[in-house]
């Protein structure tokens, strides 16, 4: 035998070995993934014994999950942007195994809705596009879906104010995270941002902004506050406002800023 077929020969010997690993591997990863969709069901029907009205999104548990994972992940050369990639999708697709979760979104000119939403949710979540915002609000509000995907560029103090009123039925929107969640040196992700908004309230992360309208005689403002909603009595109080002066639109989750 020639020292090139010799070399062909271990070569060949060596990558069947490492493959038969990857395939080791990929078989443990879907069966890593059956046995986490097991349990959110268990959760999910565990929330169903103790309440009405169940809910089964938790941004703020979910943006946790994802700082964990990004600092576990640390420098290995796996890109960060990926690995969190993939846990955008598990996380919305196994959610939806709880209880229905579905997607209300704005059909902007320019998409920026609709591709936040296929970047931060999971494919196989139901979705509906609608013509503009106050329809995505009604959509949400009414029950219809779950979850509603606008454009963030909506600096009408006016619209925010009536979307997240009380309704007759007690129902208010809530503003509950900013897209994109994951911010860095992601592929696919638009410029412009996105808010989603949700009929519950959110959750905190450790980690967030409140966002607010602040009501100065006949004037309102939309203004940013960092921290959650336990941070605003003391915010005001520093800038000379009464709390009846404060409207919580609701908060959100910092972004997870990768490097690479």
């Amino acid at each position: 035998m020639t020292t090139d077929a010799k070399n062909k020969q271990a070569e060949a010997a060596e990558l069947d070995k490492l493959r038969a690993e990857i395939d080791r591997l990929d078989q443990e990863l879907v069966e890593r993934i059956h046995a986490r969709s097991k349990v959110a069901m268990e959760v999910g029907e565990v929330k169903k014994r103790y309440s009405d009205t169940p809910v089964f999104l938790r941004p703020g548990r979910e943006a946790s999950m994802l700082r964990r994972a990004a600092a576990k992940h640390g420098t290995h050369p796996f890109p960060a942007s990926s690995l969190l990639r993939i846990w955008r999708e598990i996380i919305p697709a196994v959610t939806s195994l709880e209880g229905d979760l579905s997607l209300a979104i704005e059909d902007d000119a320019e998409a920026v809705a609709r591709e936040h939403a296929q970047v931060h949710y999971a494919i196989s979540l139901d979705r509906e596009h609608f013509a503009n915002r106050d329809a995505v609000a009604e959509a949400v509000l009414s029950g219809q879906h779950t979850l509603g995907i606008i454009r963030a560029d909506i600096n009408d103090p006016a619209w925010w104010q009536r979307v997240t009123k009380p309704n007759a039925n007690g129902r208010r929107l809530h503003v509950i995270l900013q897209l994109p969640f994951i911010d860095g040196p992601v592929g696919g992700i638009p410029r412009d941002k996105a808010w989603v908004l949700a009929a519950f309230a959110p959750e905190s992360s450790g980690e967030d902004i409140s966002r607010i309208l602040v009501t100065q005689g006949e004037t309102l403002s939309l203004v940013e506050v960092p921290g959650d909603a336990t941070a605003i009595p003391a915010w005001a109080a520093e800038q000379g406002y009464e709390m009846d002066q404060i409207h919580m639109l609701g908060f959100y989750p910092e972004a997870v800023r990768l490097s690479a």
